[in-house]
């Protein structure tokens, strides 16, 4: 006892030099391990790979492509060669040179705007990943969908959906939210947006020699409802009325073939395909009825219009509000005069004359990358 009361200062500072080196060595071992984050470093280099293909094109202008069908490449090794950008390597191991290549693409015809898509691959370090690919990728097991029940993207048909009540299925566009609703075999994601236009728009009012008054024809393509969508994407001027999409939304937005055909009311078959009987070329469009029902996953929900369809159904809350009203894009076939809407979650019918604030639908181009998120409301994805 008198020794350890003589020499208590010594074992003190000897063992507060233990936990120094232990934590020095935790902290070292950390550094160097899987848990330092190098993404930030790869988007880093995809950024000055796209950078050297646009400087590159400055000088080239005959690259670009002349039609939106077109897509044109450019190597890495050529913008090497060119002095636009040195050789990259891995972030993780500064001993790995990484492949790459931009794709160009012309964004529409009308304009002469272009889109640079950075690629690089750096061995088992790094790839650069569409979003679909990415999201693919993470929901499922090598490949493989063995999910049956759960929240999350589904195997269906030639697509993939996003089924549930709590899917991770959040992505920013922009500075705007929206919910995917699927991946299709084209690899183009299905969005639609987590909040609602401020103005409220008709289906359609025209005179219903029928119904002898202005109830509205059913007939998507020439309604008011499928004018008003055309007008929200190309409106940018808040004089002439609401601007819903910004400049950069609309470089992601592909056109796309929606299903406007027409349901008998009694048919229930969700996979009947009626609505896709007909289709319209569009940049932005509303929901379909089959969109809603197959969303649940309650097994209850076996024809499109039981109510147990509203049940573990992220549609019930895009927005993690309860949103209860719903114009979709399929009209009845019974009749000239109504059409199908999501009131308080249930699927009904009315007139065509319904006016309602829209949730747009649109597809994002296939070779948008992902950049960051987990696909939940505080961390939805970010592309770019």
């Amino acid at each position: 006892m008198n020794w350890i009361r003589d020499n208590i200062l010594k074992i003190v500072l000897g063992l507060f030099a233990i936990i120094v080196i232990a934590v020095v060595i935790v902290a070292c071992s950390m550094e160097g391990g899987s848990t330092k984050d190098s993404s930030s470093g790869y988007i880093t280099l995809e950024n000055r790979l796209q950078n050297a293909a646009i400087s590159y094109v400055q000088e080239h202008p005959n690259i670009l492509p002349k039609t939106t069908e077109t897509i044109k490449k450019i190597k890495l090794d050529t913008l090497i060669s060119a002095g636009k950008i040195s050789k990259i390597y891995a972030v993780d191991n500064d001993s790995v040179a990484c492949k790459g290549y931009v794709e160009i693409e012309k964004i529409n015809e009308e304009s002469k705007e272009y889109r640079y898509t950075p690629y690089i691959s750096c061995g088992k370090y790094y790839i650069t990943k569409t979003i679909s690919d990415y999201i693919i990728s993470k929901e499922t097991n090598n490949g493989e969908f063995n999910r049956t029940s759960d929240d999350g993207l589904y195997s269906y048909g030639d697509e993939y959906i996003f089924r549930g009540e709590y899917p991770n299925n959040f992505l920013i566009l922009g500075e705007r939210l929206y919910r995917i609703i699927k991946i299709n075999s084209n690899n183009e994601l299905q969005l639609i947006s987590a909040n609602s236009t401020y103005r409220g728009y008709k289906w359609d009012d025209r005179y219903n020699i029928e119904k002898k008054y202005n109830a509205g024809i059913n007939n998507f393509a020439k309604s008011r409802l499928y004018e008003s969508l055309k007008f929200l994407y190309d409106n940018n001027d808040e004089e002439k009325g609401e601007v819903f999409f910004t400049n950069l939304e609309k470089k992601y937005i592909v056109e796309h073939n929606f299903c406007v055909g027409k349901r008998d009311i009694n048919d229930s078959n969700i996979d009947s395909g009626a609505e896709c009987t007909e289709t319209l070329p569009m940049k932005v469009g509303l929901v379909s009825l089959y969109d809603y029902s197959r969303a649940s996953i309650d097994s209850n929900c076996k024809g499109i219009f039981d109510r147990s369809c509203t049940n573990y159904n992220y549609f019930y809350r895009l927005n993690t509000e309860d949103d209860n009203y719903f114009l979709t894009m399929t009209a009845v076939a019974n009749n000239s005069s109504d059409i199908f809407v999501i009131n308080y979650n249930a699927i009904e019918t009315t007139h065509a004359l319904a006016v309602s604030q829209l949730y747009p639908v649109i597809y994002i181009n296939n070779r948008v990358i992902y950049k960051s998120g987990s696909g939940t409301f505080v961390d939805p994805y970010i592309v770019r």
